[in-house]
């Protein structure tokens, strides 16, 4: 098996002629280890029948060469002959300096190679692309790492050998291409299959068949392709299988061959993706190489026709449903239901004349009024529309509603949306919320909260890019009580008994907590829910120290310990810490964190109480290391959970992407060998799911497949393992994490389904049955939506905050005397605004009027972000501007048309306007400046 990441010299050969190859450095281990032997989590190094031998101990095993020189160029290649008995992902670091943390390796200056674990030798080719080095002094081997989950000690320690290591030359290509189109339709034009793959010109194109998942594809030759402003690259072709393909490039400018995974449709028909890759800073310079994985599905087969690199989207429209279905998440029968398509448009050309050519309603459903619902306005390239009308239900209906589009652009297949349109409750208005029936519970449930959502700014990516997770409650203001009282009354309905509510504080600063503080203090029905904190200590190296540590415990028993609500385990209250190995980089190991946490228990004693439970996040969440867990217990915890189980026990081919099924697969099992090192009592954690695209777009981490069968799979197989063990403390993922994609909320996507499983697994039903689901709509109550963005250029703030709101690091944000005020409270304070109709073309220059207390002494930089419809926040996608910290207002005028990824539509802005905590801050005026 060859390297994700490796061309071969045939390849090479066929595309440009190239000299012969060269052997620049070579071990061969047949008389020693010839200077490698700086190793990590690798036991029993040695060398034995000319090899380099050993076994893997740990999750960062390595080897590192002793210190040499080569001049560094793009067409190197380092070969190594292996074998092993554990498959995975194995990695060349290299360096050309001493220099670092880590001994001069650095992240970003690695190469990854997929390894076969069959014990037999294998040869890896595998091409660095290092040649912005200059020269290289040093390698580092990284191992394949083994999950371990439940495995036999000599399982868990599998053996490599190295029979050589080598670094060769293979020659400046000949030739080179300055081509930015290609057309397969006629040939091959240059283009050939790498990897694993195979591909065959035809008379619709490279066709083009991929055996090994994730790995292969095509590959232009040689080029020297200036990027300039050409940031999107427009690709045409058919897929039969497989949610994900993947574009390759190396730059002049850059090390490594860097990807970007895009979606793809496997339907087997010719379809038109425009990839936008600006937010990359690595796409820069002049192209050497571009390539193309069609799809990372084993046994994919692909007809690419085009491949483009453009500076606008190219081809004929494309329209995409996104999503269709009923507004409401739980519909009533009578009244008029309204209907939602989110469509979009990712072809170049504007998509005119699409209509609804059909649709196919269920018996006793019928459109409210014939008023134009069948026209859709036109979308334009990369326009997001969502279109409405409204159905009639008099009865409740049950089936399937099937829309059919027509017009230029329009999909070829009918969407189809399954509905239950429910009965009536017939209940009166409400003033205010229903009070809560809390329902008999054999086990203590937990749920983690993320006070994330205080402004509309926050639910805008989920809003544009996930319509169907809008909560029941709408796209809320999470600081309000009401809002507060409808959740614990949910929460308490379906057997939660308790919120873990993250919670920030770094060193002396607090941020997001607004729902403790605002809403849930002042909520009616606060008694029947508790609470406690998940302390999220990823703070800043240094922010830990015995000061810091007796100045938060203060802050606890003095604000939270004493309210009646506050969650304690045997009359202690619980106090989770999200990472205890952040405490220990601060405090110089295990004896540090001892102390901090005997600092916090010495207090709460001194205060009255028993003492504090202190439990403990575990990194890496799905390590089941003895080791590791011992650690802990000797630091003081007493108890152990995780945020997230996303565990797959090594079955996920792409670890980027995989099926929730795949998690429902392990969580007993993990269980099972966590119990099994039975050293501290275990806090079990109910996936809730995770597809972070909303936040990070492409580049999302994607578990996909989430359903409430599979939920309820795993929620029984957790209740098997509490009963067989004894447990009857319990903890749930997220419940909403609403841009991560862990969340069970009731939402259109699932209604109540996710509740209504932990009701129906680990409740008791009571005697005059489950209290029925209620929402605002049926009593009469909200909505809760804040306001979305205006269409604005300019914000002066004379009526309030006009859209803008407080992103991450920021605390006291409010709009006083005209302008908006803040404190910030981190390192990487942040504010944000949705955008409408804004073409960056239009405005080559942005105002900030903005005045600061206090800048630092050597100088400092605000910076502005910026989101296109294609292109999330990124550093690529930022300008930076000096600061002045006189406490006076200043005009800070940034040439955005400076930057040639201003452009297309605006849809977001992030200020950070500093980097430092403690920050005053006030903001007079923000305004686009036209261009004349």
């Amino acid at each position: 098996m060859r390297a994700m990441l490796v061309l071969s010299t045939a390849l090479l050969c066929c595309s440009a002629a190239a000299q012969q190859e060269q052997t620049l450095m070579q071990w061969q281990f047949e008389e020693g280890l010839e200077g490698w032997g700086k190793a990590n989590h690798v036991e029993d190094l040695r060398v034995e029948d000319g090899a380099m031998q050993g076994r893997i101990m740990d999750w960062d095993p390595f080897v590192t060469s002793p210190q040499f020189e080569i001049p560094a160029t793009a067409w190197q290649v380092i070969e190594v002959r292996l074998k092993t008995d554990c498959p995975g992902t194995a990695e060349f670091f290299w360096t050309n300096t001493t220099r670092s943390r880590f001994g001069g390796f650095s992240p970003g200056k690695e190469t990854r190679f997929e390894v076969t674990g069959d014990g037999q030798w294998h040869v890896y080719r595998v091409r660095p692309y290092w040649h912005t080095e200059e020269r290289i002094i040093l390698l580092r081997l990284d191992l394949p790492r083994r999950e371990t989950e439940g495995l036999p000690e000599a399982e868990a320690r599998p053996t490599f050998a190295v029979d050589y290591i080598r670094i060769v030359d293979l020659g400046e290509p000949a030739s080179e291409s300055r081509e930015n189109a290609w057309d397969f339709s006629q040939a091959a034009e240059g283009w050939a299959a790498t990897g694993d793959a195979s591909a065959e010109a035809t008379d619709e194109g490279l066709r083009v068949q991929v055996s090994q998942e994730g790995d292969g594809g095509i590959v232009s030759g040689p080029l020297r392709l200036p990027v300039e402003d050409r940031f999107w690259v427009f690709i045409e072709m058919a897929v039969d299988a497989g949610d994900s393909g993947m574009i390759r490039w190396v730059s002049s400018e850059h090390a490594g061959m860097v990807t970007h995974r895009f979606p793809v449709r496997p339907d087997g028909r010719m379809h038109v993706y425009n990839v936008d890759i600006s937010s990359s800073r690595q796409w820069s310079g002049e192209l050497l190489l571009l390539g193309l994985t069609p799809s990372l599905s084993a046994g994919a087969t692909a007809t690419v026709r085009r491949i483009a690199v453009a500076e606008e989207p190219q081809g004929p429209p494309e329209v995409e449903v996104t999503w269709a279905g009923l507004e409401d998440a739980l519909p009533r029968a009578g009244g008029t239901l309204p209907f939602v398509i989110s469509l979009i448009n990712r072809g170049g050309e504007t998509a005119e004349g699409v209509s609804i050519h059909e649709l196919t309603l269920p018996p006793g459903v019928t459109v409210a009024a014939d008023d134009g619902w069948r026209q859709l306005p036109p979308l334009e390239s990369f326009e997001i529309v969502t279109h409405r009308f409204g159905l009639s239900a008099p009865q409740p209906a049950t089936g399937t509603i099937e829309l059919a589009l027509s017009g230029h652009g329009a999909p070829p297949q009918p969407t189809r949306t399954p509905i239950d349109i429910t009965p009536s409750l017939d209940l009166p208005p409400a003033d205010y919320v229903p009070q809560p029936q809390p329902v008999p519970c054999q086990y203590e449930i937990g749920a983690y909260y993320f006070p994330g959502w205080p402004s509309r700014v926050k639910w805008e990516p989920v809003e544009r890019s996930a319509p169907e997770r809008k909560p029941v409650l709408g796209w809320y203001d999470e600081s309000d009580p009401e809002v507060c009282d409808w959740q614990i009354k949910w929460a308490v309905e379906h057997g939660i008994s308790f919120f873990m509510v993250d919670w920030y504080w770094n060193a002396g600063s607090r941020h997001l907590e607004h729902w403790v503080h605002d809403a849930y203090m002042n909520a009616r029905y606060r008694r029947y829910l508790k609470w406690c904190m998940m302390w999220a200590n990823h703070n800043p190296a240094g922010s830990h120290s015995e000061e810091d540590q007796r100045a938060v415990t203060r802050y606890w028993l003095d604000n939270y310990f004493g309210m009646e609500e506050y969650y304690r385990i045997d009359g202690r209250p619980v106090v989770i810490i999200w990472s205890p190995e952040r405490m220990r980089q601060d405090m110089g190991g295990s004896d540090g964190v001892r102390r901090l946490l005997e600092i916090s228990q010495q207090m709460a004693r001194e205060a009255g109480y028993p003492g504090i439970c202190f439990i403990a996040m575990k990194w890496p969440e799905t390590s089941t290391d003895p080791a590791t867990i011992r650690r802990l217990a000797d630091e003081g915890f007493e108890m152990t959970t995780i945020y997230h189980y996303m565990g797959h026990r090594g079955n996920a081919a792409d670890p980027q992407h995989y099926a929730f099924e795949l998690v429902a697969e392990s969580t007993l099992p993990f269980l099972q060998a966590w119990r099994e090192a039975d050293i501290l009592p275990f806090l079990p954690a109910i996936s809730t799911g995770w597809d972070s695209r909303p936040w990070h777009g492409d580049r999302a981490r994607v578990v996909h497949g989430r359903t409430v069968p599979l939920f309820r799979r795993i929620c029984e197989d957790v209740r098997r393992f509490a009963d067989d063990t004894g447990l009857r403390r319990l903890a749930l993922g997220p419940l909403n994490e609403w841009g991560e994609g862990s969340y069970i909320e009731p939402c259109r996507e699932f209604g109540f389904g996710m509740y209504d499983v932990i009701r129906d697994t680990f409740c008791q039903m009571p005697q005059g049955g489950w209290p029925p689901n209620v929402t605002p709509q049926d009593v009469g109550l909200g909505p809760y939506d804040l306001p979305p963005a205006e269409a604005r250029t300019a914000w002066d703030f004379q009526d309030g905050t006009q859209g803008w709101g407080p992103f991450m690091g920021v605390t006291d944000f409010r709009a006083e005397e005209g302008a908006i005020c803040f404190r910030t409270t981190s390192p990487d304070p942040a504010i944000a605004a949705s955008l409408r109709d804004v073409r960056a073309v239009r405005y080559p220059a942005i105002t900030i009027r903005m005045r600061m207390d206090a800048v630092a002494d050597d100088g400092e930089r605000g910076q502005l972000f910026w989101a296109t419809a294609t292109s999330p926040v990124s550093e690529a996608n930022s300008v930076r501007f000096d600061l002045i910290g006189d406490g006076e207002y200043h005009d800070y005028v940034l040439p955005m048309a400076e930057s040639d990824r201003w452009r297309g539509r605006i849809v977001r802005f992030r200020l950070d306007p500093c980097s430092h905590t403690g920050a005053q801050v006030c903001i007079d005026e923000i305004r686009l400046e036209a261009r004349e």
